[in-house]
């Protein structure tokens, strides 16, 4: 029964995390929104290797969250270089300035 609990926690965690890519335009709320879909990967990576025995999927966890350390890193250098350059924060913009 637990394994169906964190299955659906998983889901409803993917469905926030891509609800807030989806509507967004704002930088932050999108970094967040990314990070919400890596965890939530992450806690099924999790369930899966606890049911199983298996610690390959621990593995590939730890991977997910290096990503998601480096992706925030460099989303927030990209927001704050676009706020120092133009005084705003705006996904368009990112298309529309010439660094």
């Amino acid at each position: 029964m637990e394994i169906f609990l964190v299955s659906v926690l998983s889901l409803i965690l993917f469905s926030i995390g891509l609800y807030g890519i989806m509507t967004s335009n704002i930088g932050i709320k999108m970094l967040i929104s990314i990070e919400i879909l890596i965890n939530a990967a992450i806690l099924n990576l999790v369930m899966v290797a606890i049911a199983f025995g298996n610690i390959s999927p621990i593995l590939m966890a730890l991977f997910g969250i290096a990503i998601g350390a480096v992706e925030s890193v460099i989303g927030l250098s990209l927001l704050t270089a676009t706020y120092r350059k133009v005084g705003r924060v705006a996904i368009a913009l990112l298309k529309e300035i010439k660094w």
